[in-house]
Protein backbone atom coordinates (compact mmCIF):
# COMPACT_ATOMS: atom_id res chain seq x y z
CA UNK A 1 0.00 0.00 0.00
CA UNK A 2 1.41 3.27 -1.34
CA UNK A 3 1.87 5.94 1.38
CA UNK A 4 1.24 9.17 -0.76
CA UNK A 5 -2.42 10.09 -0.82
CA UNK A 6 -4.34 8.66 -4.20
CA UNK A 7 -7.61 10.64 -3.26
CA UNK A 8 -8.15 13.68 -1.24
CA UNK A 9 -11.21 15.84 -0.09
CA UNK A 10 -9.99 18.86 1.25
CA UNK A 11 -12.22 20.99 3.44
CA UNK A 12 -15.43 19.41 1.72
CA UNK A 13 -18.75 21.25 2.74
CA UNK A 14 -22.30 21.10 1.76
CA UNK A 15 -25.54 22.17 2.59
CA UNK A 16 -29.21 22.17 1.73
CA UNK A 17 -31.46 23.36 3.65
CA UNK A 18 -29.17 22.69 6.69
CA UNK A 19 -25.28 21.60 7.11
CA UNK A 20 -24.83 18.14 5.91
CA UNK A 21 -20.75 18.60 5.43
CA UNK A 22 -18.64 20.67 7.72
CA UNK A 23 -15.32 20.52 6.63
CA UNK A 24 -14.48 16.84 5.60
CA UNK A 25 -10.76 16.41 5.17
CA UNK A 26 -9.97 13.00 3.74
CA UNK A 27 -7.02 10.81 2.15
CA UNK A 28 -7.26 7.58 0.50
CA UNK A 29 -4.10 5.99 -0.38
CA UNK A 30 -3.62 3.58 -3.40
CA UNK A 31 -4.53 -0.06 -2.08
CA UNK A 32 -6.27 1.34 0.49
CA UNK A 33 -9.86 -0.33 2.24
CA UNK A 34 -11.43 2.85 3.57
CA UNK A 35 -14.54 2.68 5.51
CA UNK A 36 -16.99 5.62 6.17
CA UNK A 37 -18.87 4.38 9.42
CA UNK A 38 -21.84 6.44 10.92
CA UNK A 39 -25.93 6.19 11.14
CA UNK A 40 -28.40 7.69 8.76
CA UNK A 41 -27.36 11.45 7.97
CA UNK A 42 -23.93 11.31 8.60
CA UNK A 43 -22.90 12.54 5.68
CA UNK A 44 -21.32 9.32 4.44
CA UNK A 45 -22.96 9.20 0.87
CA UNK A 46 -23.14 12.44 0.40
CA UNK A 47 -18.86 12.28 0.25
CA UNK A 48 -19.35 9.49 -1.83
CA UNK A 49 -21.46 11.32 -4.03
CA UNK A 50 -19.12 13.97 -4.28
CA UNK A 51 -16.23 12.09 -4.72
CA UNK A 52 -17.92 9.96 -7.74
CA UNK A 53 -18.96 13.83 -8.72
CA UNK A 54 -22.66 13.34 -8.67
CA UNK A 55 -22.75 16.38 -6.69
CA UNK A 56 -20.76 19.52 -6.18
CA UNK A 57 -19.78 20.69 -3.01
CA UNK A 58 -20.30 24.17 -1.83
CA UNK A 59 -16.79 24.39 -0.48
CA UNK A 60 -13.59 22.40 -0.96
CA UNK A 61 -11.96 20.86 -3.08
CA UNK A 62 -11.75 16.93 -4.41
CA UNK A 63 -7.85 15.54 -5.95
CA UNK A 64 -7.04 12.43 -7.57
CA UNK A 65 -3.88 11.17 -8.32
CA UNK A 66 -3.43 15.12 -7.63
CA UNK A 67 -5.26 16.54 -9.97
CA UNK A 68 -8.11 18.41 -8.93
CA UNK A 69 -11.29 16.92 -9.92
CA UNK A 70 -13.57 19.08 -7.72
CA UNK A 71 -15.32 20.25 -10.88
CA UNK A 72 -15.04 17.25 -13.45
CA UNK A 73 -17.60 15.58 -14.66
CA UNK A 74 -18.33 12.17 -13.52
CA UNK A 75 -17.18 10.56 -16.71
CA UNK A 76 -13.90 12.68 -16.64
CA UNK A 77 -13.11 10.87 -12.86
CA UNK A 78 -11.05 7.28 -12.60
CA UNK A 79 -13.47 6.52 -10.01
CA UNK A 80 -16.55 4.12 -10.40
CA UNK A 81 -19.99 3.23 -8.21
CA UNK A 82 -21.55 0.31 -6.48
CA UNK A 83 -25.06 0.73 -5.39
CA UNK A 84 -27.39 -1.40 -2.90
CA UNK A 85 -29.59 -1.08 -5.96
CA UNK A 86 -27.42 -3.40 -7.97
CA UNK A 87 -28.53 -0.89 -11.01
CA UNK A 88 -27.92 -3.77 -13.89
CA UNK A 89 -29.54 -3.07 -17.22
CA UNK A 90 -32.48 -6.06 -17.05
CA UNK A 91 -32.20 -6.71 -20.82
CA UNK A 92 -28.39 -7.71 -21.41
CA UNK A 93 -27.14 -10.72 -20.55
CA UNK A 94 -24.24 -10.77 -17.74
CA UNK A 95 -21.73 -10.47 -19.72
CA UNK A 96 -23.01 -7.80 -21.60
CA UNK A 97 -23.57 -5.95 -18.11
CA UNK A 98 -20.02 -6.41 -17.01
CA UNK A 99 -18.72 -5.71 -20.53
CA UNK A 100 -20.60 -2.20 -20.96
CA UNK A 101 -18.13 -0.14 -19.80
CA UNK A 102 -15.50 -1.22 -22.08
CA UNK A 103 -17.79 -1.03 -25.04
CA UNK A 104 -18.41 2.59 -24.53
CA UNK A 105 -14.58 3.07 -24.53
CA UNK A 106 -14.41 0.80 -27.98
CA UNK A 107 -12.12 -1.56 -26.75
CA UNK A 108 -11.33 -4.64 -29.02
CA UNK A 109 -14.13 -7.41 -28.90
CA UNK A 110 -11.08 -9.98 -27.87
CA UNK A 111 -10.05 -7.90 -25.13
CA UNK A 112 -13.22 -7.21 -23.97
CA UNK A 113 -13.85 -10.92 -23.78
CA UNK A 114 -11.04 -11.74 -22.45
CA UNK A 115 -11.47 -9.37 -19.60
CA UNK A 116 -14.90 -10.26 -19.06
CA UNK A 117 -13.61 -13.56 -18.61
CA UNK A 118 -11.12 -12.95 -15.79
CA UNK A 119 -13.10 -10.42 -14.09
CA UNK A 120 -16.30 -13.11 -13.68
CA UNK A 121 -13.87 -15.54 -12.68
CA UNK A 122 -12.66 -13.02 -10.08
CA UNK A 123 -16.09 -12.60 -8.25
CA UNK A 124 -16.77 -16.48 -8.62
CA UNK A 125 -19.49 -16.02 -11.55
CA UNK A 126 -18.25 -17.87 -14.11
CA UNK A 127 -20.75 -20.24 -16.26
CA UNK A 128 -23.48 -17.28 -16.10
CA UNK A 129 -22.61 -15.33 -19.31
CA UNK A 130 -25.84 -15.64 -21.28
CA UNK A 131 -27.99 -15.34 -17.88
CA UNK A 132 -29.78 -12.50 -17.47
CA UNK A 133 -30.28 -10.43 -14.31
CA UNK A 134 -33.89 -11.93 -13.57
CA UNK A 135 -31.87 -14.74 -13.43
CA UNK A 136 -29.66 -14.50 -10.26
CA UNK A 137 -30.00 -14.55 -7.08
CA UNK A 138 -29.26 -11.18 -5.09
CA UNK A 139 -26.14 -12.17 -4.15
CA UNK A 140 -24.83 -13.18 -7.81
CA UNK A 141 -26.51 -9.50 -8.68
CA UNK A 142 -24.10 -8.00 -6.39
CA UNK A 143 -21.11 -9.99 -7.82
CA UNK A 144 -21.81 -8.88 -11.27
CA UNK A 145 -22.45 -5.24 -10.60
CA UNK A 146 -19.22 -5.06 -8.44
CA UNK A 147 -17.45 -6.57 -11.62
CA UNK A 148 -18.99 -4.20 -14.15
CA UNK A 149 -17.34 -1.36 -12.15
CA UNK A 150 -14.07 -3.25 -11.58
CA UNK A 151 -13.32 -4.21 -15.68
CA UNK A 152 -12.66 -0.64 -16.53
CA UNK A 153 -9.84 -0.38 -13.53
CA UNK A 154 -10.80 2.66 -11.83
CA UNK A 155 -8.45 4.19 -9.74
CA UNK A 156 -11.09 4.17 -7.05
CA UNK A 157 -13.99 2.46 -6.66
CA UNK A 158 -16.71 3.71 -4.67
CA UNK A 159 -19.85 1.10 -2.84
CA UNK A 160 -22.58 2.60 -1.54
CA UNK A 161 -23.58 -0.27 1.43
CA UNK A 162 -23.58 -2.72 -1.22
CA UNK A 163 -24.88 -5.92 0.48
CA UNK A 164 -27.22 -4.03 2.70
CA UNK A 165 -30.07 -5.99 0.59
CA UNK A 166 -28.71 -9.42 1.37
CA UNK A 167 -29.78 -11.23 4.48
CA UNK A 168 -27.07 -11.95 7.56
CA UNK A 169 -25.51 -14.68 6.52
CA UNK A 170 -25.05 -13.69 3.25
CA UNK A 171 -23.55 -10.55 3.77
CA UNK A 172 -21.13 -12.05 6.22
CA UNK A 173 -20.03 -14.43 3.28
CA UNK A 174 -19.51 -11.19 0.51
CA UNK A 175 -17.88 -9.45 3.63
CA UNK A 176 -15.44 -12.08 3.21
CA UNK A 177 -15.06 -11.91 -0.78
CA UNK A 178 -15.34 -8.34 -1.03
CA UNK A 179 -12.47 -8.08 1.26
CA UNK A 180 -10.35 -10.56 -0.66
CA UNK A 181 -11.10 -9.57 -4.21
CA UNK A 182 -10.52 -5.85 -3.22
CA UNK A 183 -6.57 -7.18 -1.97
CA UNK A 184 -6.54 -9.31 -5.16
CA UNK A 185 -6.80 -6.44 -7.91
CA UNK A 186 -5.04 -3.66 -5.11
CA UNK A 187 -7.61 -1.01 -6.08
CA UNK A 188 -8.33 1.74 -3.73
CA UNK A 189 -12.16 1.32 -2.38
CA UNK A 190 -13.83 3.54 -0.33
CA UNK A 191 -17.18 1.99 1.12
CA UNK A 192 -19.47 3.43 3.04
CA UNK A 193 -22.17 1.56 6.11
CA UNK A 194 -23.90 2.00 9.08
CA UNK A 195 -23.02 -1.39 9.78
CA UNK A 196 -20.16 -1.65 12.41
CA UNK A 197 -19.46 -5.26 11.83
CA UNK A 198 -18.91 -4.41 8.13
CA UNK A 199 -16.64 -1.91 8.78
CA UNK A 200 -14.41 -3.81 11.46
CA UNK A 201 -14.16 -7.06 9.17
CA UNK A 202 -13.27 -5.45 5.75
CA UNK A 203 -11.17 -1.98 6.70
CA UNK A 204 -8.05 -1.07 6.63
CA UNK A 205 -9.66 2.34 8.22
CA UNK A 206 -12.72 3.67 9.67
CA UNK A 207 -13.26 7.13 9.36
CA UNK A 208 -16.51 7.40 11.70
CA UNK A 209 -18.44 10.34 11.03
CA UNK A 210 -21.43 12.33 12.92
CA UNK A 211 -23.54 15.05 12.03
CA UNK A 212 -21.29 16.18 9.02
CA UNK A 213 -17.95 15.58 10.59
CA UNK A 214 -15.01 13.00 10.88
CA UNK A 215 -15.71 12.29 14.92
CA UNK A 216 -12.33 9.90 14.69
CA UNK A 217 -10.14 7.23 11.85
CA UNK A 218 -8.23 4.95 12.42
CA UNK A 219 -7.68 0.84 12.11
CA UNK A 220 -10.49 -0.93 13.15
CA UNK A 221 -8.17 -1.97 16.43
CA UNK A 222 -7.68 2.17 16.98
CA UNK A 223 -11.24 2.78 16.78
CA UNK A 224 -12.79 -0.27 19.14
CA UNK A 225 -9.66 -0.31 21.88
CA UNK A 226 -8.86 3.36 21.58
CA UNK A 227 -12.35 5.50 21.23
CA UNK A 228 -11.47 9.50 21.64
CA UNK A 229 -15.10 10.17 22.43
CA UNK A 230 -18.13 8.52 24.32
CA UNK A 231 -19.82 8.78 20.44
CA UNK A 232 -17.45 6.54 19.26
CA UNK A 233 -17.27 4.10 22.18
CA UNK A 234 -20.91 3.09 22.18
CA UNK A 235 -21.41 3.20 18.54
CA UNK A 236 -18.88 1.15 17.69
CA UNK A 237 -19.33 -2.02 20.25
CA UNK A 238 -21.39 -0.17 22.85
CA UNK A 239 -18.84 0.51 25.56
CA UNK A 240 -20.10 1.75 28.77
CA UNK A 241 -19.59 4.85 29.67
CA UNK A 242 -18.96 5.55 33.79
CA UNK A 243 -17.88 9.33 35.12
CA UNK A 244 -15.57 9.97 38.39
CA UNK A 245 -12.83 11.83 39.97
CA UNK A 246 -9.51 10.35 39.04
CA UNK A 247 -6.76 10.88 41.96
CA UNK A 248 -3.88 11.13 39.16
CA UNK A 249 -2.73 7.99 40.42
CA UNK A 250 -4.75 5.53 38.34
CA UNK A 251 -8.12 5.73 40.25
CA UNK A 252 -11.45 7.03 40.12
CA UNK A 253 -13.94 7.79 42.83
CA UNK A 254 -17.58 6.26 41.84
CA UNK A 255 -20.72 6.27 43.64
CA UNK A 256 -20.51 2.83 43.55
CA UNK A 257 -16.74 2.26 44.78
CA UNK A 258 -13.74 3.24 43.06
CA UNK A 259 -12.52 2.33 39.15
CA UNK A 260 -9.25 1.52 37.86
CA UNK A 261 -8.26 3.96 35.10
CA UNK A 262 -5.04 4.91 33.00
CA UNK A 263 -1.81 5.87 35.37
CA UNK A 264 -1.11 8.92 33.06
CA UNK A 265 -4.37 11.00 33.77
CA UNK A 266 -4.19 14.04 35.95
CA UNK A 267 -6.76 14.14 38.56
CA UNK A 268 -10.15 15.70 38.18
CA UNK A 269 -13.46 14.90 36.11
CA UNK A 270 -13.16 11.62 34.01
CA UNK A 271 -14.93 9.63 31.69
CA UNK A 272 -13.88 6.12 31.23
CA UNK A 273 -15.36 4.24 28.32
CA UNK A 274 -15.27 0.00 29.22
CA UNK A 275 -16.32 -2.50 26.69
CA UNK A 276 -18.07 -5.71 28.31
CA UNK A 277 -16.08 -8.35 27.59
CA UNK A 278 -13.37 -6.70 29.84
CA UNK A 279 -15.50 -6.29 32.76
CA UNK A 280 -14.63 -8.95 35.80
CA UNK A 281 -17.67 -9.92 38.13
CA UNK A 282 -16.93 -11.19 41.40
CA UNK A 283 -20.06 -12.36 44.07
CA UNK A 284 -17.48 -11.16 46.79
CA UNK A 285 -15.77 -7.84 47.57
CA UNK A 286 -12.24 -8.03 45.49
CA UNK A 287 -9.40 -6.43 47.29
CA UNK A 288 -8.46 -4.39 44.85
CA UNK A 289 -10.99 -1.58 43.75
CA UNK A 290 -14.28 -2.24 42.67
CA UNK A 291 -18.04 -0.89 41.87
CA UNK A 292 -20.71 -2.55 43.97
CA UNK A 293 -24.26 -3.03 42.68
CA UNK A 294 -26.96 -5.79 41.85
CA UNK A 295 -27.81 -8.40 38.59
CA UNK A 296 -30.84 -6.71 37.32
CA UNK A 297 -31.04 -8.91 34.13
CA UNK A 298 -29.70 -11.74 31.98
CA UNK A 299 -30.37 -12.22 28.14
CA UNK A 300 -28.69 -14.82 26.12
CA UNK A 301 -28.06 -13.76 22.33
CA UNK A 302 -26.15 -15.67 20.19
CA UNK A 303 -23.58 -17.34 22.07
CA UNK A 304 -23.28 -14.56 24.41
CA UNK A 305 -24.85 -13.87 27.59
CA UNK A 306 -25.71 -10.42 28.28
CA UNK A 307 -25.70 -9.14 31.98
CA UNK A 308 -26.93 -6.32 33.09
CA UNK A 309 -25.64 -4.27 36.49
CA UNK A 310 -27.94 -1.77 38.17
CA UNK A 311 -24.51 0.02 40.20
CA UNK A 312 -24.96 1.67 43.19
CA UNK A 313 -25.94 5.66 42.68
CA UNK A 314 -27.90 4.64 39.65
CA UNK A 315 -25.42 3.77 36.78
CA UNK A 316 -26.18 0.49 34.47
CA UNK A 317 -23.12 -1.59 33.39
CA UNK A 318 -23.72 -4.26 30.80
CA UNK A 319 -21.35 -7.32 30.52
CA UNK A 320 -20.78 -10.07 28.04
CA UNK A 321 -20.16 -13.59 28.80
CA UNK A 322 -19.47 -16.44 26.51
CA UNK A 323 -22.29 -19.16 26.92
CA UNK A 324 -25.24 -19.30 29.11
CA UNK A 325 -24.06 -19.77 32.78
CA UNK A 326 -23.59 -17.30 35.23
CA UNK A 327 -22.03 -17.39 39.09
CA UNK A 328 -24.75 -14.63 40.00
CA UNK A 329 -28.67 -15.02 40.13
CA UNK A 330 -30.77 -11.75 39.05
CA UNK A 331 -30.89 -9.77 42.12
CA UNK A 332 -27.79 -10.83 43.79
CA UNK A 333 -25.48 -8.47 44.80
CA UNK A 334 -22.27 -8.18 42.97
CA UNK A 335 -19.07 -6.55 42.37
CA UNK A 336 -16.83 -5.39 39.31
CA UNK A 337 -13.77 -4.79 37.93
CA UNK A 338 -11.21 -4.49 35.20
CA UNK A 339 -7.05 -4.59 34.38
CA UNK A 340 -6.32 -0.98 33.54
CA UNK A 341 -5.62 -1.87 30.35
CA UNK A 342 -9.10 -2.19 29.71
CA UNK A 343 -10.07 1.67 30.72
CA UNK A 344 -10.00 4.66 28.04
CA UNK A 345 -10.73 8.34 29.04
CA UNK A 346 -12.76 9.52 26.28
CA UNK A 347 -14.41 13.24 25.41
CA UNK A 348 -18.40 13.25 26.27
CA UNK A 349 -20.74 16.50 24.92
CA UNK A 350 -19.85 19.42 26.29
CA UNK A 351 -16.25 18.06 28.03
CA UNK A 352 -12.88 19.31 27.48
CA UNK A 353 -10.47 16.32 25.98
CA UNK A 354 -9.33 13.90 28.84
CA UNK A 355 -6.60 15.19 30.93
CA UNK A 356 -7.38 19.01 29.65
CA UNK A 357 -10.06 19.90 32.17
CA UNK A 358 -8.67 23.42 33.49
CA UNK A 359 -6.10 24.20 31.35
Amino acid sequence: MSAEPLLELCSVYKSYDQPVLRGIDLTVRAGEFVTLLGPSGCGKTTILRIIAGLLAPDRGQVRLGGRDITAAPPEKRDVNTVFQSYALFPHMTVAQNVAYALKLRGVDRRQIDARVTRMLALVQMTGSEKKKPDQLSGGQRQRIAIARALIAEPKVLLLDEPLGALDLQLRRQMQLELKKLQQELGTSFVYVTHDQEEAINMSDRIVVLRAGRIEQQGTPDEIYDRPRTGYVATFIGSANLLAGQCDGRGLAAHPAGAMVCPADLPAGPVTLAVRGENILLHTQAPQGPSLAGRVASKRFLGGQLRVEVALTGGDRVVLLRQGIRLEAETGSPVWLSWPASAAVAVQTEGEAPAGEAGR
